[in-house]
């Protein structure tokens, strides 16, 4: 993105923005008398300070769940390397980085960070292991979450500082999954399915459905998520729990996430 050119703002223009120290609590004084730094062109106002300051205090926490997916791992890559390199970004460039991961972001939050003749502010997000903890909330779901701080400066001056949650309540099926259940003896009771069915597979395409034998022996091959499969039978194992059958001798467990149509 083209910076604007950073005017020089004699000092009377600077004591015109002053004011503003009387609506935004987080500028000090000092803070307001480097508001001409800021701004690169007459047109822009000291709102434009405050928008982006509240529109990164009023950032929210996320839930991920069935009827709104957690996007792929490779949609934080960008908030992960963030955090990794320490180094800040413009609002508007993070802007369309927590767009990309957070549909809960409306245009209210989005439009002040996106601001493109705002100067001098710069984004910083930290978090331990933050890469590490989303792929678990990925892989796993079930209530698992990740968190990271956001915080607004402009050059050394903290503007705002916001943590946020996100949550991935998916149920995905894995081997650690206490929601699905791995047969202790052989599948029985096959069925034959009359007409065309499929089993639709919830969650992202990252996330693994576990595959079974007749045998019960668990498959090393396993079924993506958001994939539909053709099954032409049914079998139950001792627990009761209902199986598709979707190759020659691999079987998904009706379990969360899996639909049967």
């Amino acid at each position: 993105m083209k910076n604007n050119k950073i005017a020089k703002i004699a000092a009377v223009t600077v004591l015109a923005v002053a004011p503003i120290t009387a609506t935004i609590a987080s500028v000090d004084t000092v803070q307001a008398s480097l508001l001409g730094d800021i701004f690169g062109n007459n047109d822009a106002t000291s709102d434009q300070l405050a928008n982006v300051t509240n529109a990164i205090n009023g950032l929210t926490d996320q839930t991920y769940n069935e009827n709104n997916a957690m996007p792929s791992t490779a949609e934080f890559a960008g908030i992960e390397g963030l955090s990794e390199n320490g180094r800040g970004i413009s609002p508007v460039q993070f802007s369309a980085e927590i767009v990309s991961i957070n549909s809960g972001l409306g245009d209210a939050a989005q439009s002040p960070l996106a601001v493109s003749n705002v100067q001098k502010l710069k984004v910083y997000v930290s978090a331990n292991d933050l890469k590490a903890q989303v792929n678990k909330a990925a892989e796993k779901g079930n209530g698992n979450s990740f968190s990271f701080t956001v915080t607004l400066k402009n050059g050394e001056n903290i503007l705002a500082t916001k943590k946020l949650t996100y949550t991935n309540n998916t149920k995905v099926a894995t081997d650690d999954d206490p929601s699905v259940t791995t047969p202790t003896n052989s599948l029985s009771n096959v069925t034959d399915l009359t007409g065309y069915h499929t089993v639709d597979l919830g969650g992202q395409k990252d996330f693994v459905y576990a595959l079974f034998s007749l045998a019960g022996k668990k498959s090393n091959r396993g079924l993506a998520g958001n994939t539909s499969w053709y099954t032409d039978k049914t079998a139950t194992d001792a627990n009761g729990n209902t199986y598709y059958r979707v190759s020659t001798d691999e079987w998904v467990e009706q379990a969360s996430g899996v639909t049967f149509n």
